[in-house]
């Protein structure tokens, strides 16, 4: 009777151990959404940027965590967007702050493993990106799809601005141990590719890593409405080896 006794509490601790290290990720969990919630919420006394430093932070600090890796945050994912690449090698989150108004603040955090760190990194860079310069491409961006590609991945991103646009942004990556580097396979060695059009359109993006082509609808800027506009040809993009070449043809009627 000792002996089972033994088990009985053995097994009873064994299993509280785990429902607490379970229940301590739904806590960290919490977190987050809490700040989240703030940041979405309707209160005209919450200073939404100091909340999304805050929510921002917090987020990088429970997904650096081991016992985050495994965890599917369930309720997290119901309000932002997690994609997870087939090989289970890389996760994506993604989210609008919605700092006031009609104002979009779109960030992304990539989290990789390698041996048993966790690492998390933005998709964005370090220092705010001036449009003016051209250099907007992946600021305020969300990762919607993971692309197995080569010996990487392909990110497909979401983002928009003022003045009626909205735009997608696509970018090559590689894991190099504990990096995650991005490299130029775009055509003049561009590391990211990125194109505009009116909200009015809808995006027709199509990645397709088993025939290594890119095929989307032209747009260009009009300058009488300052409108990106259909044009009535397709763009084709075709990976030779080193980078993804531009072609256009004109679409079906």
């Amino acid at each position: 009777m000792k002996t089972k006794t033994f088990f009985l509490l053995l097994f009873l601790s064994l299993s509280s151990f785990s429902m607490f290290a379970q229940t301590d990720m739904k806590a960290e969990e919490a977190k987050v959404l809490s700040l989240l919630k703030q940041l979405r919420s309707k209160d005209e006394n919450i200073n939404r940027e100091v909340v999304a430093i805050q929510f921002e932070k917090t987020l990088k600090t429970v997904l650096s965590k081991k016992e985050s890796w495994n965890y599917r945050f369930p309720e997290l994912r119901t309000y932002i967007s997690v994609a997870t690449s087939d090989d289970k090698k890389i996760r994506t989150f993604g989210w609008d702050s919605l700092t006031g108004g009609s104002w979009h603040a779109l960030r992304s955090f990539i989290q990789f493993k390698f041996g048993d760190k966790i690492h998390v990194v933005s998709l964005q860079d370090e220092k705010p990106m001036d449009e003016e310069e051209g250099n907007n491409i992946l600021a305020d961006a969300v990762i919607l799809e993971i692309y197995p590609f080569g010996k990487g991945y392909l990110f497909e991103a979401y983002g928009t601005y003022g003045s009626g646009h909205h735009h997608k942004v696509l970018a090559y990556f590689e894991l190099n141990q504990e990096a995650l580097v991005r490299k130029a396979i775009f055509e003049n060695d561009e590391v990211v590719y990125v194109f505009k059009i009116a909200r009015k359109y809808k995006f027709d993006l199509l990645v397709n890593p088993e025939k290594a082509t890119i095929t989307h609808s032209e747009f260009l800027l009009d300058a009488d409405s300052g409108f990106f506009l259909p044009t009535g040809k397709k763009v084709v993009l075709t990976f030779d080896g080193k980078q993804f070449i531009k072609q256009l043809k004109n679409e079906k009627p």
